[in-house]
């Protein structure tokens, strides 16, 4: 008898075969574990009912993820601040629990006097072996960005909503964050916008985006990309995380968020040259 999980597999196997290499593979008995696993948490979750998801409004549901607490930092300069939140995260025994034998936590660098704020999603498996933010196929993408826009990684920050790569059974493939993993490390990555105190951030993808704004079910990347928002009182530009672009990687989806970039270097008033403005036309 076939099941809705069964169907499922064989949904996501083809998408797989449809991406090719450009994702981590998941094995047919994983996928059933981890959609048996899933269906099993919804069915026993008791909060999670439809008239309660139609009560509830986008505003509600905004404000549950922006109502975190505040880390209160410690008086000093910007790198003393820096140094103990870093210290705070990669001691923090919930962090450690979520990260496999051999594996890290990952925190924010950059330069924190930056005017530009890149926030990301979560760390994946180059990230979680050598420790540090954007370092995989995407992060060498988001640099070369970077490089385009007259710029260094140096020049400005990076950070993630999560300080972990989400787990998945058998440590294989990656999975956005739930809310209740966004919400709890949230603090350290407004924490970190806080000390930098930049002029303008950059949400990186849909996780990045609810992360930031709030969780909205109704919220698509295909509404929201290309226009400023605000994330404490501080211009946020929302645009395709990088690992979209190593997917779709045609002219139309780069011109997309080159032009994202663009927008955010005439707001921040940086110089750009007609041949910039002609990329990827």
């Amino acid at each position: 008898m076939t099941t809705e999980i069964d169907v499922l597999i064989q949904q996501v196997l083809l998408a797989q075969q449809a991406l090719g290499e450009e994702v981590s593979q998941l094995s047919p008995d994983t996928l059933k574990e981890f959609l048996r696993n899933e269906q099993a948490l919804l069915s026993n979750d008791n909060t999670i009912k439809q008239s309660s998801v139609k009560a509830t409004s986008t505003k509600a549901k905004v404000k549950e993820t922006q109502s975190v607490d505040k880390i209160q930092l410690p008086e000093g300069s910007k790198e003393e601040q820096w140094r103990w939140l870093k210290e705070q995260v990669l001691s923090n025994a919930d962090c450690l629990k979520h990260v496999y034998p051999g594996k890290q936590l990952v925190f924010g660098s950059g330069n924190l006097d930056a005017d530009l704020f890149f926030c990301g999603e979560a760390p994946g498996a180059d990230e979680e072996e050598q420790g540090e933010v954007f370092v995989g196929r995407a992060g060498q993408l988001l640099t070369k960005i970077i490089a385009a826009m007259g710029l260094k990684r140096s020049d400005v920050y990076i950070g993630n909503i999560m300080n972990w790569r989400p787990e998945t059974p058998g440590h294989v493939g990656n999975r956005p964050p739930t809310r209740e993993e966004m919400q709890f490390c949230l603090p350290y990555l407004i924490s970190q916008v806080d000390i930098v105190r930049p002029k303008a951030i950059v949400a990186l993808g849909l996780t990045a985006v609810n992360g930031l704004l709030g969780y909205d079910p109704d919220r698509h990347m295909s509404d929201c990309r290309g226009r400023w928002f605000q994330f404490n009182q501080i211009p946020l530009m929302i645009t395709y995380h990088p690992s979209y672009l190593l997917r779709n990687a045609t002219a139309h989806s780069k011109r997309m968020v080159w032009e994202d970039m663009l927008q955010v270097m005439e707001f921040l008033k940086m110089p750009i040259s007609e041949r910039q403005r002609q990329y990827f036309l």
